[in-house]
């Protein structure tokens, strides 16, 4: 990822530009059968149709994005309030992933696992399989 700037730092998501798009399309094809009697009807349901399939997309990856940044929070808090000093910063070596899935990790195996993760450079799948006290994860969307 590009290193953020003022110049750079606003957030334009394609798939938003490409639903309402579709949308657009659907209402020119309806005005058209509405004003100028063009049989256009089954066009312009399939334009919202995809609008909407393409919105559906849009709303479960935002959710998902916004829950992991919620988890990588989570998981700073929770780090600092149970781990010695300085032991918390080791979550910084890890990648998104590895922090997500070391969130099932019981209060007790969080640190050991923690320094594992960062030594082997656990992926996230090893990291849930090595968890011996599940922490569920009830929550989640």
């Amino acid at each position: 990822m590009a290193e953020q700037s003022f110049q750079n730092h606003t957030y334009r998501p394609t798939e938003t530009v490409i639903a309402w798009l579709l949308a657009l399309i659907a209402l020119v094809l309806l005005v058209m059968q509405l004003f100028f009697g063009r049989d256009t009807r089954d066009w312009a349901l399939l334009f919202v149709i995809l609008s909407a399939i393409q919105l559906g997309w849009i709303t479960r990856a935002y959710v998902v994005r916004l829950q992991d940044r919620i988890i990588l929070t989570e998981m700073k808090i929770r780090a600092a309030e149970l781990l010695p000093a300085g032991q918390d910063t080791q979550l910084s070596r890890l990648s998104k992933q590895q922090i997500i899935a070391l969130r099932f990790a019981s209060d007790d195996e969080l640190g050991p696992l923690l320094e594992r993760a960062v030594r082997d450079n656990l992926p996230p799948r090893e990291i849930k399989a090595a968890i011996k006290h599940w922490r569920p994860d009830l929550l989640r969307t």
